[in-house]
């Protein structure tokens, strides 16, 4: 897993909750002295071959992507200020970004509830056709938790034989209808006291079921209250093999082998957000002061096994009191962070054509820049 060479903190700081997690079958690539005080972006010109934005900046990412032809993208963003490298990759390249994409069904979550149109104990099952299965006695709490003991993909048997080993050579495998997602978590035996787990499928029926309360299908629900609010003009949920947007950046697995496109079906909500470096910067800026800024889809409460977790979001204090919220994202060709300080009024964005995670990247790039 390509990481970041250490960086010595400026000031002890707890490690973010990471939730760009994966399954050891199908699950997780899918869907884990003083700092500079401000932006001040240094010379582009002296950028190496291939790579261009802030020098330094570039000097402390490259040695976590040593391959010369890797597509990267990095922001750190400080009030109005932002310092943006690229790697093989300019503005107008788009990523998957992955898991991330959980953390719009959470700030959706968070609205749904104002507006009035669900509460946070709500079951699903007053949203989605779930008949008298377990799952449909799941509540909008316990999903945006991790903790309602639905898996992280279906567990029949059948599902993972046939999804499994083309996943793991790269295809894209999740076409499901949203009927179709209803009926496998219906058919989730769920026991009364399952273990937590980090659950793809769960986040999935979270969105899906925000999107009928709202009368709606989920992406134009994404759309509508995330995407245009937030100024994320070229971000898209990539449902359909034919929606995959013109600029996206070939994906390879951790291995490098070629990756397809990932087009998630109904699983769109726990992973199809594809969008450039300026959407993400977008995206972290509505966060740290602009709509979402006082969701409480972002504020620290007790999750599963002793975690602190938003409505999806990861979120911790650190030693010095720090708010932060972070998320990361992989899918079978692409990884992805997303570090925010709500205190320092900071964040960091990391892309990769990689299908491997990158959160330790991030965490160490915000320690250096962004503290």
């Amino acid at each position: 897993m390509p990481v970041a060479e250490p960086v010595a903190p400026a000031r002890p700081r707890a490690r973010v909750l990471l939730l760009a997690v994966a399954s050891a079958a199908v699950c997780g690539a899918l869907l884990a002295g003083c700092a500079p005080s401000g932006p001040s972006p240094t010379e582009e010109t002296a950028a190496p071959s291939g790579a261009s934005g802030d020098v330094d900046l570039i000097a402390a990412i490259r040695p976590s992507f040593p391959d010369a032809d890797q597509v990267v993208a990095v922001a750190v963003v400080d009030g109005d200020g932002v310092r943006t490298a690229y790697l093989n990759a300019d503005a107008g390249t788009v990523f998957e970004v992955g898991s991330i994409s959980k953390t719009t069904v959470g700030l959706l979550l968070a609205e749904a509830i104002e507006r009035g149109e669900v509460e946070l104990d709500d079951p699903i099952g007053d949203y989605l056709d779930l008949g008298d299965s377990p799952a449909a006695s799941v509540t909008f709490d316990e999903l945006s938790k991790h903790s309602s003991g639905l898996p992280t993909f279906p567990s029949d048997p059948a599902w993972r034989a046939r999804i499994e080993p083309a996943f793991l050579a790269g295809e894209d495998v999740l076409d499901e209808t949203v009927d179709e997602l209803v009926a496998e978590a219906a058919a989730e035996p769920l026991a009364p006291d399952a273990p937590p787990q980090y659950s793809n499928l769960g986040a999935s029926l979270a969105g899906q079921a925000l999107a009928a309360a709202a009368g709606t299908d989920f992406r134009s629900l994404l759309v509508e209250r995330v995407f245009e609010p937030a100024g994320m003009e070229t971000a898209w949920l990539t449902v359909e093999d034919d929606e995959v947007p013109a600029g996206l950046a070939p994906g390879f697995l951790a291995d490098g082998g070629a990756a397809e496109p990932s087009t998630l079906g109904a699983y769109a909500p726990a992973g199809g957000i594809t969008a450039t470096l300026d959407d993400m910067v977008a995206y972290a800026r509505a966060v740290l002061d602009g709509p979402f800024a006082d969701s409480a889809a972002i504020v620290r409460r007790q999750g599963a096994l002793d975690t602190e977790i938003g409505y999806f979001w990861g979120a911790e204090a650190d030693h010095d009191g720090h708010e932060l919220v972070e998320h990361g994202g992989v899918t079978a060709g692409f990884g992805a962070t997303l570090r925010i300080d709500r205190t320092a009024g900071t964040a960091v964005i990391v892309l990769s054509n990689r299908g491997d995670s990158i959160d330790d990247v991030g965490e160490s790039i915000l320690l250096r820049f962004a503290s």
